[in-house]
């Protein structure tokens, strides 16, 4: 064979071999799961037979979230609202100016309840976090951080990388129309920061399914600005879920590990969303896990899940999607 002959034959041979095949870049997600109210304490620190605190010596601190530990360890990122103070000392009651009010708190130890159980983010804007003034709080913050928690103060956004994703968390207070715009500033800030913002805001009216005009429109408004999911606390009971502008919106969780009352209202969900990095930004994909807030009689402090064959699930599920207007 000529060379000219050779060399023609291995140019049209690595023509049609074929190369390496290119890798398509997996899309990055990271999956968040968020509760409500997780008071894990009791009003004025008693251990009364029967109580939260009372249930810490008499139980492993796993007890209290394991049935749905599961979920939580099989998430990137578990964000709770932490409603009440944990320290060792005795701290004097901040005067709320009504003899009704409670205070709750319990030992530091309790912050285990947490640790323990795949909770990594722990939010403390919200009406106890101060019920023992400013020692409280900082007793607070050091007994979560000292379980190895991440703490969101308020005001103060926490970031989490997780999967290459950077989520921004911001834990507040809205109590009023027009509470909003103090955020606006931060959530640019946390814009300019990370790939995902989430607003962990509490306020509102208490004991109502009635989602407030103005607490809707600043939920709006957030979104506008930048937030992708809006989590809401306080009301102790359930609100649906809006999607709005391809962002999130959870009007509140109600109670979730709640120390605070023996037979609050039994409803509850754990809000769970994988965010995906697209093209044209955050995509969001909701899930809602109905749970019960106690099974039994009265409270036995710890949340778990519905079963699906249970008439509640779906009850649950229609309401947070809006076709009904109570849980119940």
């Amino acid at each position: 064979m000529s060379f000219l002959r050779f060399l023609l034959a291995l140019l049209l041979f690595l023509r049609l071999t074929p190369g390496p095949v290119a890798q398509v870049p997996k899309a990055q997600s990271v999956t968040i799961s968020f509760t409500g109210d997780c008071t894990i304490a009791t009003d004025r620190g008693s251990f009364k037979s029967g109580s939260l605190n009372w249930y810490t010596t008499n139980h492993e601190y796993s007890y209290f979230l394991e049935k749905v530990e599961p979920i939580f360890s099989g998430d990137d990122i578990t964000v709770v609202n932490c409603e009440n103070v944990l320290s060792d000392r005795d701290l004097p009651i901040r005067d709320k100016g009504s003899a009704g009010a409670f205070y709750f708190t319990g030992p530091a130890a309790n912050a285990k309840i947490f640790s323990g159980s795949s909770v990594e983010v722990a939010c403390l804007a919200n009406n106890h976090m101060r019920d023992y003034g400013e020692d409280g709080l900082e007793d607070t913050v050091a007994a979560l951080q000292a379980e190895g928690l991440l703490v969101a103060e308020e005001n103060k956004p926490v970031y989490v990388e997780k999967n290459g994703i950077t989520v921004a968390i911001l834990a507040c207070q809205m109590w009023y129309a027009g509470s909003e715009r103090a955020l606006y500033p931060i959530l640019q800030e946390m814009t300019e920061n990370s790939d995902v913002q989430v607003i962990y805001p509490h306020g509102g009216a208490e004991g109502t399914y009635y989602v407030e005009p103005w607490r809707t429109q600043a939920f709006h408004n957030l979104i506008d600005r930048g937030a992708d999911i809006i989590v809401g606390t306080h009301a102790h009971l359930l609100q649906p879920m809006e999607k709005y502008k391809g962002g999130t919106i959870i009007y509140c969780l109600g109670n979730f590990c709640f120390g605070g009352n023996v037979r609050p209202s039994n409803r509850t969900a754990i809000y769970q969303c994988t965010v995906t990095l697209g093209d044209d930004g955050p995509e969001i994909a909701d899930t809602i896990i109905p749970c019960y807030v106690y099974t039994g009689s009265r409270n036995n402090w710890q949340p778990c899940p519905v079963e699906e064959t249970d008439p509640v699930y779906q009850k649950i599920l229609d309401y947070m999607n809006g076709l009904t207007e109570s849980p119940m």
